[in-house]
């Protein structure tokens, strides 16, 4: 995962059909330190700017190139 990645992340079980979907891209890669995981800053489809972001629960939709 890496900055211009279109990423997914989905918060409920697939039943919902779409609702519980949200899309974004990757716009910045935080590194670890010894006590915070290593994140990701993810710009929403929404607007909503998120900062810290987990990779694992993330899927990458479309790599950047």
């Amino acid at each position: 995962m890496k900055v211009g990645d279109l990423v997914k992340f989905v918060a409920a079980p697939p039943r919902w059909k779409g609702d519980n979907i949200s899309k974004g891209i990757i716009v910045a890669e935080l590194p670890a330190d010894h006590i915070i995981a290593a994140a990701v800053s993810v710009l929403w489809a929404s607007g909503e700017l998120v900062e810290r972001v987990p990779p694992r629960i993330l899927e990458v939709i479309n790599e950047s190139r």
